[in-house]
C-alpha cells in the first residue's frame, strides 16, 4: 500500500512572479549589471579614502589617482556581453605600454594597503546570499 504524503510547499514569492517581458537570462544579466555598478562604487570609495598622498602614479602617467581607472563590467575587453559575470578591475585601456605597466602596479600597491577589492568581494558575496534568499521566498 503505497502512502501518500501531502507537500507544504507553496508557490509564492519573487521567484513565481512572472514578468512576461522579461526572460529569466534578461533578469540575470540586470542582476549582473547592479553588482558590476555597484562594485565599481564601492571599489572606488574604498580606494579614494586609502591612496597614498594624491600623487601622480608614475612618472608619464596623469596624476589621476588609480580609483579614476576602476571598471565594473559584464562584457570582456573585445565587447562580447558574458552571460552571468559580473568583473570590477582597473583598466589600463589608452596608456602605453610603460604607463599602463606603472598604473597595475600602483594599483597593486593600493590593493595592498586598502583591501578594496578583496572587501567588495565579501560584500558582494553576503549580499548574493540576501538576494537568494528573498529570491527563494516561499519555495518550501
Amino acid at each position: 500500500m503505497a502512502t501518500r504524503t501531502s507537500s507544504s510547499i507553496t508557490f509564492d514569492g519573487p521567484f513565481f512572479r512572472k514578468d512576461p517581458a522579461r526572460t529569466f537570462r534578461q533578469n540575470i544579466r540586470d542582476l549582473s549589471d547592479r553588482f558590476a555598478a555597484e562594485g565599481e562604487a564601492d571599489v572606488r570609495q574604498q580606494m579614494r579614502a586609502g591612496e597614498v598622498a594624491r600623487r601622480p602614479i608614475a612618472a608619464g602617467v596623469s596624476p589621476s589617482r588609480v580609483s579614476a581607472h576602476v571598471v565594473g563590467r559584464t562584457s570582456s575587453l573585445a565587447g562580447r556581453r558574458w552571460a552571468v559575470t559580473a568583473v570590477v578591475s582597473v583598466q589600463n585601456a589608452g596608456f602605453t605600454k610603460r604607463q599602463g605597466t606603472a598604473l597595475m602596479a600602483a594599483a597593486a600597491r593600493v590593493e595592498a594597503e586598502t583591501h578594496a577589492f578583496r572587501r567588495t568581494v565579501s560584500r558582494l558575496r553576503r549580499g548574493r546570499r540576501q538576494i537568494e534568499a528573498e529570491l527563494f521566498e516561499g519555495i518550501g
